[in-house]
């Protein structure tokens, strides 16, 4: 009296079968995750580098582009020769990587960050796995806008 029939039964069946085949490999894909690593990374690292920048009074460079991001000094600072590379602070070496995501990055990031936190250089915004995420450098303030 109560309840569902065999055929409604069989073509819900049916109907989570056709889901599972077209959306199921989406949740296993890893680019979309891959991409969003790199661009999470990249984008701590020129905040890094901003921060050290007004922590130190030295300029620092950060570069971003489809081979990796690195942090360097972009000038004399102390002890540090100009384009000596920034020590990073977590696990020792130097404060670079390599894009072992294959992420495109078009165009390039290189901007400079000077003791009060502003920016220069050219090239001020970096586009990841063609627009799906970005990083905008404001070379007048230094802020750091993202998208999405």
């Amino acid at each position: 009296m109560r309840g569902f029939t065999l055929v409604e039964l069989i073509m819900v069946i049916v109907i989570i079968g056709i889901l599972a085949v077209v959306v199921g490999p989406r949740f296993f894909d890893r680019s979309v995750f891959d991409q969003r690593l790199y661009y999470e990374e990249a984008l701590s690292a020129v905040r890094y580098g901003q921060k050290l920048a007004v922590a130190s009074g030295c300029p620092i460079r950060a570069q971003v582009n489809s081979a990796g991001y690195t942090l360097t000094y972009a000038s004399a600072c102390g002890a540090i020769a100009a384009g000596g590379a920034v020590a990073n602070p977590i696990g020792g070496g130097n404060y670079a990587t390599t894009n072992s995501q294959g992420v495109t990055v078009a165009p390039a990031l290189d901007v400079t960050f000077n003791s009060l936190g502003a920016a220069s250089g050219a090239g001020n915004t970096a586009s990841f796995a063609s627009g799906a995420f970005s990083i905008n450098v404001n070379l007048a303030t230094g802020y750091i806008g993202t998208t999405p």
